[in-house]
């Protein structure tokens, strides 16, 4: 699977990390299906509320709101403009999943309320003005892999 960050998307990911410093922040990711398997970020939210030194929780208010406002933006057009999946930053830490992400993430393909075939992790980190990123793929069968991700810039 592909993924690729909008350029208007990453200068909104890396205004968030900076006014986060050293705490954990995070939001969804929403876009656009290009052809099969291959996604693009279109909407990337931040949420108002951060996390702590080493850990992120998704306020599930929120990220119902932005979307429902997503999903008016793009007329319901669901098989074109969709959820893609989460992302937090790991300020203190490696660009890789720890256990409760990859906990967070089996929860949420395998909630039978969840209506995707896929959810990503987008786990990212700005050391100084570079921004370090890697993605990851989880669906409800089980399966788990890294995913390719493009970063605009």
């Amino acid at each position: 699977m592909k993924i690729t960050v909008a350029a208007d998307q990453t200068e909104k990911l890396v205004a968030a990390l900076r006014r986060s410093g050293i705490k954990e922040t995070g939001g969804q990711l929403f876009g656009e299906q290009l052809a099969p398997s291959d996604f693009r970020v279109t909407e990337l939210t931040v949420q108002s509320r951060r996390g702590t030194f080493a850990r992120f929780v998704v306020d599930l208010l929120q990220a119902a709101k932005d979307a429902v406002l997503f999903f008016d933006r793009t007329e319901h057009r669901y098989a074109r403009y969709n959820y893609i999946g989460e992302w937090h930053s790991h300020p203190s830490f490696a660009v890789q999943p720890s256990g409760p992400d990859v906990g967070a993430m089996r929860g949420i393909v395998r909630d039978p309320r969840f209506a995707g075939s896929f959810a990503v992790l987008m786990i990212v980190r700005l050391d100084a003005e570079t921004l370090t990123a890697g993605a990851w793929v989880f669906d409800p069968r089980g399966a788990e892999h890294p995913a390719t991700l493009e970063v605009e810039s």
